[in-house]
């Protein structure tokens, strides 16, 4: 589910082409990077760490949220000068590599944008199946998907599944109560089989 972190230029897909555009710097946990509803002022690919887009509707409630580790492109609506659909987040201490929208598409290489663009593709896309199915089935597969809880708080992680906290602990309760996992204090999987059959 969280891709492995960057170690090196060298191993990236933005520096596998020649010289890079983008610049590392350090992102603490808790940083807000933009605001939903602002244009974000960079483009941005995560090297290490875990970050959060959130999704708020008008009346203050939180209607999606998802997160994105390393190898993510975040803010690609500056290119275009589109306001972020989504705040994001650090929920880990993290490293990002910044670029301007211009240096972007001046420098940058346009084949490792596209990929980069369809990757964050299918990653919309599995968010969308982690939000489907029962409660149950969501957070069967969420564990599958991640091997626990890995990085995630309950709260986090019943955000990325779109159900509330309370169902999140009673769900962990009913799969620990059928042998298919541990839930003290940290999720371990005990019936991988079993998770997959109410996952699926």
């Amino acid at each position: 589910m969280i891709d492995a972190p960057v170690t090196s230029c060298e191993a990236c897909p933005l520096g596998a082409q020649g010289p890079c555009a983008f610049v590392p710097r350090k992102v603490a946990a808790g940083s807000v990077l933009w605001p939903q509803g602002e244009v974000p002022a960079e483009v941005l690919f995560v090297k290490r760490g875990v970050l959060a887009r959130r999704t708020i509707a008008p009346d203050g409630d939180e209607v999606a949220t998802s997160v994105r580790g390393p190898r993510s492109l975040l803010g690609a609506e500056a290119l275009r000068r589109q306001a972020a659909r989504a705040s994001v987040e650090a929920l880990t201490d993290a490293v990002v590599c910044s670029a301007s929208p211009s240096t972007v598409l001046q420098a940058a290489d346009p084949r490792t944008l596209w990929q980069l663009t369809l990757d964050e593709l299918l990653r919309v896309e599995r968010d969308g199946e982690l939000r489907s199915g029962s409660a149950a089935s969501r957070v069967a597969r969420f564990i599958l998907l991640s091997g626990g809880l890995g990085a995630f708080s309950k709260r986090h992680a019943a955000g990325l599944l779109g159900i509330r906290p309370e169902t999140m602990s009673r769900c962990l309760r009913g799969l620990e109560a059928e042998g298919l996992i541990s839930a003290g204090g940290e999720v371990r999987i005990l019936d991988a089989a079993g998770l997959q059959v109410l996952a699926g």
